[in-house]
């Protein structure tokens, strides 16, 4: 069964309580507080290599909508 994530700014704390209320009876579906922060580290140049093969949590559109709604949703399997 497909499941939904919603992800709500931390600047959005009033909707994240009202979606978590809103939707606590749903089973498929989980609302979280974006958890992630700023970067500690800021280089002026970037780094000598990238080691990673991939960005497996990268989410551009989903990063997109965050900052600009607030708020995004994530499927996932």
């Amino acid at each position: 069964m497909e499941r939904l994530v919603f992800i709500v700014s931390q600047e959005r704390r009033e909707l994240f309580e009202s979606l978590r209320q809103l939707l606590a009876n749903e089973k498929s579906v989980d609302v979280v507080l974006d958890r992630r922060v700023v970067r500690r580290r800021r280089r002026e140049e970037p780094p000598a290599a990238d080691r990673r093969r991939f960005a497996r949590r990268a989410r551009p559109r989903e990063d997109v909508e965050l900052h600009a709604r607030g708020w995004t949703v994530v499927r996932l399997p």
